[in-house]
């Protein structure tokens, strides 16, 4: 009974050190997946932050467009306007030149 206990005790020691070394080596694997994926939630969150002021400059930018769009509109129908006021006085201007010549 004695060599049946001892032998008994020996396999549940020896099994407890397997289930022990696969436990301590799972622990390990866990810790490396952790700090594997910490890095990886640090770099998407930097990723997201730089995305988000990308987005905000973005969003500044498409405004100053319009509103030069909007200037540029305008100014180009003041231009439009001042080339017909032009073209009325030169010709106002030719046709009294050609009054004048004929004198």
């Amino acid at each position: 009974i004695t060599g049946i206990l001892k032998q008994m005790l020996e396999t549940m020691q020896k099994n407890l050190a397997e289930a022990t070394e696969q436990e301590n080596a799972a622990i390990q694997g866990y810790e490396e997946l952790m700090t594997a994926k910490e890095k990886e939630v640090e770099a998407l969150t930097e990723a997201v932050e730089s995305k988000t002021a990308l987005i905000g400059k973005l969003g500044v930018a498409k405004v100053q467009m319009k509103e030069d769009l909007d200037d540029t509109q305008k100014e180009l129908v003041a231009d439009e306007q001042f080339i017909k006021e032009l073209d009325t006085s030169c010709a106002t201007k030719t046709k009294e030149w050609d009054e004048r010549s004929k004198l």
